[in-house]
């Protein structure tokens, strides 16, 4: 130690918490130290020093370092933890520290040690300059030794304690109860939007009467939620879950249920027979599919949907020749049949390709553009079939006024219309389609609408990546060509960069096509655009009255516009040309029900 720390005389005072012990040689000080009846954090002094803290005196350095070391090895609190701890090797007194002792600067009041304190500790004289307090002998032996810093009251901080874990408790019960009440009121809030049990059966069971699938069994599942339906809801619901949920199994085992009980009625039987032929024939299994429809067809031999699925099957099976004739019957007594036509185009496209046989091509030409005057249904992919045919007959300028037409029409449409539950509606998508727009391709490389065409099927099945590198040679190599620059800016819709899309629809060539507006017409509904949509949808409205797409924008603009009396009359007239399109049944859903 340094010269001061080795003086023997006893002129060495502690202050520790609100008492001031000594005098005490640096000896004893330095074994108070080690036997923690005084801290490091406490303040010293001699009589002619100030007040200073034993870790910043140099003199108890080494004592210090082997506490903190100890401490270190030992894992206990840090230094700023570990305050004046003063235990008695002779008695059981023990001196208490609290932290919210604050100690006094040197020249405050004091507050003395009690004379108990005084003789518990042999060597410590209390050297605070007051007087002399009585003490209640009564308690002294039974009260413990214990200091609580400026407040000396033992009870008082019990009560503080208990009023503090009483405020902690009751925050926590307010947290709780305001919890409780904010989940209450939300699921109040979702029952009142979602309705009751027999509210969404009922919407279930009328979205599916309407076409509207996804909401029909959007509320079906909310509804077996909250209560198990009966056996009938379950049979109506059985075709929309395997058809929209595939649900194929549970569907087919309800309506295989259904048909065991008596009572059905013709059109009950007929329709638990198809959804379990569809059912059988989405799985894949052709010959069980087969033999529900030949039931099907025993009990109503001219049912349209029991054929079709036939027929479809015919296709699946490779047999083209016989669902090229069996779909050419069914179309003939159903004229208005898109689907017979389609499956037709199908058979007739593979059977001619195969036999080389072109016969049947020039009447598939006919009806096809029959049909696409009449409906937008499956109007892209018809023409497709159209060109496809047209190439095999050598009719070049046949394929170059059917590819602007197609180039003219909005792609992916087909989502837009009702398919009916009765038939495997699967194979009108393009994944049969696409190997006919590669022989298209393959014959017409050079062209570039052509190859704005063949993007188009590759945008259609999800190949972007391919479509781009077609349209960038398209657009190369006819970078002002009406057709390939409006195919472009479908391809830039369909990715999410509407700007550079909307840039490209305002250059002049575009001008004069319908597929100008619809395309920017659908870019004004995402972006809540009224005016611009009003726009876009009056001018093909204007060219054409028929088109279901611009009822359904110029009724959207008059929802926006609060104008119900005149979105209904939009509704109405586009229902007219088409019954089966779905924005349009959902639009007039929204104004007839939810006023």
């Amino acid at each position: 130690m340094m010269d001061e720390a080795v003086n023997s005389d006893k002129n060495w005072l502690v202050k520790s918490s609100t008492r001031i012990l000594g005098p005490f040689t640096a000896e004893e000080l330095a074994q108070q130290l080690k036997t923690k009846q005084i801290s490091i954090i406490d303040e010293i002094r001699q009589p002619h020093g100030r007040w200073s803290y034993i870790r910043e005196n140099h003199g108890f350095m080494e004592v210090i370092r082997a506490i903190r070391e100890e401490q270190d090895a030992n894992g206990e609190n840090t230094m700023t933890h570990s305050i004046a701890q003063h235990t008695s090797t002779k008695t059981d007194a023990l001196v208490e520290f609290r932290e919210d002792t604050v100690t006094p600067p040197p020249d405050s009041d004091l507050t003395p040690i009690p004379d108990r304190m005084r003789s518990a500790v042999p060597g410590l004289k209390d050297v605070t300059p007051v007087a002399e307090r009585p003490i209640n002998r009564a308690n002294s032996a039974t009260a413990p030794a214990k200091v609580y810093g400026s407040s000396q009251d033992s009870g008082m901080q019990a009560r503080m304690r208990q009023q503090s874990e009483k405020m902690r408790w009751a925050m926590i019960a307010v947290t709780v109860i305001a919890a409780l009440a904010v989940v209450f009121l939300v699921t109040r809030k979702e029952q009142k939007k979602g309705g009751s049990f027999s509210e969404l059966i009922s919407q279930a069971i009328r979205y599916k009467n309407l076409g509207l699938y996804e909401k029909s069994l959007a509320s079906y599942q909310r509804a077996v939620k909250l209560q198990e339906p009966d056996a009938d809801t379950v049979v109506q619901m059985a075709p929309v879950l395997i058809s929209e949920d595939r649900q194929t199994l549970m569907g087919r085992r309800v309506l295989e249920s259904a048909l065991g009980k008596e009572g059905r009625s013709r059109s009950e039987t007929m329709d638990a027979l198809l959804g379990i032929a569809v059912s059988y024939m989405m799985d894949g299994d052709l010959k069980q599919a087969e033999d529900t429809l030949q039931k099907a067809i025993g009990n109503e031999p001219f049912n349209a949907a029991a054929l079709i699925n036939m027929a479809i099957i015919q296709l699946k099976k490779g047999n083209y020749q016989q669902a090229m004739r069996d779909f050419d019957s069914i179309h003939r007594k159903n004229p208005q049949s898109v689907f017979a036509l389609f499956g037709r185009a199908i058979a007739t496209m593979e059977y001619s390709r195969r036999m080389n046989d072109l016969n049947p091509l020039p009447l598939l030409v006919r009806d096809i553009r029959a049909s696409v005057a009449k409906t937008a249904y499956l109007r892209q992919e018809l023409l497709l079939f159209q060109i496809a045919a047209q190439s095999l007959l050598g009719d070049v300028d046949g394929v170059n006024q059917g590819v602007v037409q197609f180039l003219n029409q909005l792609s992916g449409q087909a989502k837009n219309y009702v398919h009916p539950l009765t038939m495997d509606w699967r194979f009108t998508q393009w994944d049969y389609l696409e190997k006919f727009c590669a022989d298209i391709f393959q014959k017409y490389s050079t062209n570039p609408e052509v190859k704005a065409l063949r993007s188009v099927c590759l945008m259609e099945i999800n190949r972007d990546s391919d479509a781009a590198k077609i349209l960038l040679e398209a657009m190369s190599e006819a970078p002002k060509d009406p057709y390939v620059l409006v195919t472009q800016a479908g391809y830039l819709v369909k990715i999410g960069r509407v700007p550079e899309a909307k840039s490209i629809l305002k250059m002049p060539e575009l001008s004069t096509l319908n597929m100008r507006n619809l395309l920017l017409g659908q870019i004004c509904i995402e972006s809540q655009d009224v005016t611009c949509a009003q726009n876009a949808y009056a001018a093909v409205y204007a060219n054409d009255r028929a088109n279901a797409t611009a009822s359904y924008g110029l009724a959207w603009v008059k929802m926006r516009s609060n104008d119900r009396a005149a979105a209904y009359e939009y509704v109405r007239a586009g229902l007219q040309s088409e019954s089966n399109y779905l924005p349009l049944l959902d639009l007039r859903d929204q104004l007839e029900y939810e006023r």
